[in-house]
């Protein structure tokens, strides 16, 4: 840690230093905390799995209303992202969701805890251009017990049948989140508004929840 002289890896350095890891932990995880954090380098990489559906629905619980949630390629190019493939709903309610583990994924509970860490989470959705769709999405914070502690949720506007299509960006940063905080569960919901058979619905990409250090 010591070796990064950017502005997070001080920051983080400095914080290390303040909320060294609990050997207590490793009864439940052998790899030490440190080690697993130099191994999964979990700071600023995106935690969530097959964010775009390239490997299918693994990763992800899924319910599937009228015919179910389907992949299918972007139907417009998404800059950055691992895979121009989407996720999309049919014309009832379609709910799917992913667990992350955040100390699994190598950031350990001191650091959580320790009040200088940020947790960013964004989404891309967007509608066909002949059928509108409705979309929800909520991101909750939970406990060692998937109690939730923070949450938050967005329920834009629908887009209309016969609207410009393109991609809509959800975004939220969680910050003095307090102590606690294991999970994140990234949950999405969506259908089409005109009841058609098949999969006119919403389309969903390139989700994100990235942890980052507090730089102030």
């Amino acid at each position: 840690l010591a070796r990064d002289r950017s502005a997070e890896g001080r920051a983080l350095y400095s914080v290390a230093q303040r909320c060294p890891p609990n050997s207590e932990d490793e009864e439940e995880f052998p790899l030490c905390a440190l080690a697993r954090y130099c191994l999964r380098a979990p700071l600023g990489r995106n935690l969530i799995f097959n964010s775009c559906g390239e490997q299918g629905f693994r990763g992800w619980e899924v319910e599937h209303g009228g015919n179910g949630w389907a992949v299918e390629k972007n139907l417009i190019m998404m800059p950055g992202a691992p895979s121009q493939t989407c996720f999309v709903t049919s014309f009832e309610w379609c709910f799917k969701r992913q667990l992350v583990d955040l100390v699994m994924e190598g950031v350990w509970q001191e650091l959580l805890d320790s009040a200088q860490i940020e947790i960013c989470v964004a989404d891309w959705w967007g509608a066909r251009e002949n059928c509108g769709c409705i979309y929800r999405l909520r991101v909750r914070l939970l406990d060692v017990y998937e109690n939730e502690v923070v949450k938050f949720s967005a329920s834009p506007n629908p887009v209309l049948q016969w609207t410009e299509r393109g991609c809509r960006q959800v975004s939220h940063v969680f910050t003095n989140f307090g102590k606690g905080i294991r999970y994140v569960s990234f949950e999405q919901y969506g259908r089409d508004t005109r009841s058609w058979v098949g999969h006119y619905g919403t389309l969903v990409t390139h989700s994100s929840v990235r942890v980052r250090i507090r730089l102030s």
